[in-house]
């Protein structure tokens, strides 16, 4: 783009509020036409990952949208960038409330069309988009990818087990690697970080070429495992009554993709066969949706996520 030429889209920064705390976002604009009436827009209000992710993650998604059309607003999680809070304390109602709050700003936004208001969910905010959904009266839609539907405490034994096994040499390595991981997922969702059998697994296991130290005692991932040890998303995905896309790679390492899809299919088969599901398995792609690099050697998007995603939107 030349340097005084215009943006090809209104960028703002917004501050809303979920009970005392202030959390910062920026909502992107289409152009306002130069002739014409000037038409509401739909928009898409995009839910964050797990850890400590701020509005860059959903830029590039942002500006996709934007530029066909679909008003974007993309926020920090709390205790990220500007906004206030603590990420690491947030429960999963916490979170999904921080999400609902800034739907409900982006519904007042005058060129925003208040009926066609969706949510985009990766990894952590797909998991939690069904109970986004629920609370929030003004979602239109959800787009769910790489979204849980196993029990919390299955999801990070396959996303443990996915990092160990590759390393282990034996069969007897991989047993002991998955014995390992059950007894330290076991703790973090289920007891306390203490345990004579977790301590004597970690003596005895120590050097092996697939083992990782457990995280300290302080270490966020125990808060965080028993905030969400008792999040059930088909409970909440059996309430949802809005179209839904849901997205998985074929070859994720975080979440279960075909687990998951079927889980949430015939949940709502079951609870409401009126909803419209749609359900794309993107082939060789990982948790974000990248493929094996090319002859280059760049990792590179797979090439039919961007256009199953926008055009279901666009359909919308």
């Amino acid at each position: 783009r030349m340097k005084n030429a215009p943006a090809p889209f209104e960028e703002r920064e917004i501050i809303f509020n979920n009970g005392p705390l202030n959390l910062a976002g920026s909502l992107f604009l289409p152009p306002v036409p130069k002739k014409g009436v000037v038409q509401p827009v739909p928009a898409v209000v995009f839910v964050q990952g797990s850890g400590a992710e701020g509005r860059w993650a959903s830029r590039f998604l942002a500006t996709q949208l934007v530029a066909r059309g679909i008003a974007a607003f993309i926020y920090d999680k709390r205790g990220v960038g500007k906004s206030q809070g603590d990420w690491h304390s947030a429960s999963p109602g916490d979170l999904a409330q921080d999400a609902v709050a800034a739907i409900a700003r982006v519904r007042q936004e005058p060129r925003i069309d208040g009926k066609r208001i969706g949510i985009h969910g990766h990894s952590q905010g797909g998991t939690l988009a069904p109970m986004i959904a629920v609370q929030s009266p003004d979602v239109a839609f959800i787009v769910a990818s790489a979204a849980a539907a196993i029990p919390m405490d299955s999801v990070e034994l396959f996303s443990v087990l996915n990092y160990a096994l590759p390393r282990a040499t034996t069969a007897q390595d991989s047993a002991d690697a998955r014995d390992y991981a059950t007894e330290l997922v076991a703790m973090a969702y289920r007891g306390r970080f203490s345990g004579t059998r977790f301590d004597s697994l970690v003596c005895e296991f120590q050097g092996r070429p697939w083992y990782f130290a457990p995280p300290p005692p302080e270490d966020s991932y125990w808060m965080f495992s028993r905030l969400f040890a008792q999040y059930k998303p088909l409970d909440w995905w059996a309430k949802v009554r809005v179209p839904v896309l849901l997205l998985y790679g074929t070859e994720d390492q975080r979440v279960p993709a075909r687990a998951s899809s079927a889980r949430i299919w015939a949940t709502l088969e079951r609870a409401a066969p009126q909803v419209s599901l749609t359900v794309h398995m993107v082939q060789g792609a990982d948790h974000t949706f990248r493929v094996p690099p090319g002859r280059g050697g760049w990792p590179r998007t797979a090439p039919d996520y961007l256009p199953t995603l926008l055009g279901w939107l666009q359909e919308r």
